[in-house]
């Protein structure tokens, strides 16, 4: 059973993380919403790992696109690490495309990714587990929340005012 568990029309979720800030908890925080789901790992109170169902870009996918690697080098890296249980980045650095610095630039970005589109969600439920710790993930980073959350809302202030 978990800690701690909320409605996300109650309780957004900046105000759940910055609870879980103030409290200096460790553990993870579960948000679900209707066909989407996130985990954000805290230690300590700050974000460590996020990571979310359904996410628009994969890591090979993002690497591509910020030109990192090239299409080319992804396609080989995942056709020979078939065989292999390794993730994408893992290959991608053993193969000699980019460096452990590159990959954890990119993890970086996916996970304030994650923390932006979570902000978002007005209505779901939450959950908080103590202690729980992400599993098997090399790259964690440790950015204190309210940079996350202050880069979070100016986003979200800069899609308001954009017109569509």
């Amino acid at each position: 059973m978990p800690d701690l568990r909320g409605n996300l029309t109650v309780f957004q979720p900046i105000s759940v993380m910055q609870m879980l800030n103030l409290a200096v908890a460790t553990g993870e925080l579960r948000l679900k919403i209707e066909g989407n789901s996130a985990s954000i790992f805290f230690e300590d109170g700050n974000v460590t790992f996020a990571g979310i169902k359904n996410r628009p870009v994969k890591i090979g996918e993002y690497l591509v696109q910020t030109g990192v690697v090239s299409q080319e080098a992804l396609d080989q890296v995942l056709s020979a690490g078939r065989k292999k249980s390794k993730r994408t980045g893992t290959l991608l650095i053993e193969a000699g495309f980019m460096t452990d610095v590159d990959l954890r630039r990119a993890v970086i970005e996916q996970i304030k990714d994650v923390i932006f589109e979570v902000v978002r969600w007005q209505d779901g439920t939450f959950t908080f587990q103590t202690g729980e710790k992400p599993v098997s993930q090399e790259i964690r980073i440790d950015i204190p929340l309210d940079h996350l959350m202050l880069e979070g809302l100016k986003r979200l202030d800069e899609e308001r005012d954009t017109p569509r």
